[in-house]
């Protein structure tokens, strides 16, 4: 990793480098969770419009984690590992896709209302924003610190 004389009487890297996993898998947890709110909320469910004014309050806290995780992750990958390039990663990669699909969502968020395409595709877009959430886990576990 990085020379640890150089962080004298700051936290170690080695802490530091477990701190955007840490947020990941919290955002990851918290995506599906809104998700989960999201399906609750279909037309024809019980309680469907208690479920989704739940998702339409809370996902967008989820899409701010997963910007600042995306932004921490390449900020930890600039600041604390030499051995890796930042943005130069499958990790990476997905991330960023991630990133997309979160703001196609809540883009397409704003027609849902008065649109039955926008209703037809947010959550499809959410489902393939989850996916690559799973996806990103196995890619992070190869970069891990060690």
């Amino acid at each position: 990793m990085t020379d640890p004389g150089r962080y004298a009487n700051r936290t170690p890297p080695m802490l530091l480098g477990w701190a955007h996993p840490a947020a990941g898998a919290v955002t990851i947890l918290l995506a599906a969770r809104g998700a989960s709110l999201g399906l609750r909320g279909r037309a024809g469910r019980r309680a469907a419009e208690h479920y989704r004014a739940r998702h339409a309050a809370f996902m967008p806290w989820v899409y701010g984690l997963v910007l600042v995780s995306w932004a921490g992750g390449l900020a930890s990958i600039w600041a604390l590992r030499d051995d890796l390039a930042p943005a130069a990663s499958g990790h990476f990669a997905v991330g960023t896709a991630i990133v997309a699909l979160f703001s196609a969502a809540a883009l397409v968020s704003r027609w849902i209302a008065t649109d039955a395409r926008a209703r037809a595709i947010h959550p499809w877009i959410g489902a393939a924003a989850l996916l690559l959430c799973g996806v990103q886990v196995f890619l992070g576990l190869q970069i891990m610190p060690h």
